[in-house]
């Protein structure tokens, strides 16, 4: 029950903090832009709890250094 509290008030800061964002843009040219991005920002806050119940948080980031790994050893080659 907490984490569902927790997710909520985390998606009503960032709500906040995206209209503030949205209202100091100097003109309407760049708002779809930074739109899309405060969305993807948005998708990642809203993942971040399926990651941390799944554990795919540890798993990818143990895919990302053994290929750092692999990177590297091809490097040194």
């Amino acid at each position: 029950m907490q984490g569902i509290l927790d997710l909520v008030r985390y998606v009503a800061v960032f709500y906040l903090l995206e209209q503030m964002v949205l209202n100091l843009l100097p003109g309407k040219t760049y708002e779809r832009y930074v739109r899309f991005y405060l969305g993807l920002l948005l998708m990642l806050v809203l993942l971040k709890p399926v990651f941390g119940v799944l554990k795919l948080t540890e798993q990818m980031d143990a895919e990302a250094l053994i290929y750092e790994l692999e990177q590297e050893v091809d490097r040194l080659r």
